[in-house]
């Protein structure tokens, strides 16, 4: 399993849009722990709607997406690759995987 993460800094980024770039994290089902990571830069939006960061996101093939803020736009479109959405309460990456990984993030249905 693939999870995407927009990222800030050290943090989440608190739009999805506006990050500059994704944490991917592959996840073993079995242990469920991270077995890799890789960072994508991200093209942030540009006033025309957040068709980039979807599209960045899709090349990656993720599951999941973690986020703390989604415009419905992109929430509409990204359920439509049947790709899952959990928001975050947080920043805190490591925090929001083991909730993630622990079934505790609200899953987003659309």
């Amino acid at each position: 399993m693939k999870i995407a993460i927009p990222m800030e800094s050290d943090k989440i980024c608190s739009h999805f849009g506006k990050s500059p770039y994704f944490l991917i994290a592959e996840i073993d089902d079995d242990k469920k722990e991270i077995v890799n990571t890789q960072i994508i830069d991200n093209v942030p939006c540009d006033g025309q709607g957040h068709g980039k960061a979807i599209n960045i996101l899709l090349n990656e093939k993720p599951d999941a997406i973690l986020y703390i803020n989604m415009g419905n736009n992109s929430i509409e479109n990204l359920s439509k690759k049947s790709i899952e959405l959990y928001k975050c309460e947080t920043e805190e990456i490591d925090k929001n995987i083991k909730l993630y990984l622990e079934g505790k993030l609200e899953k987003i249905q659309n």
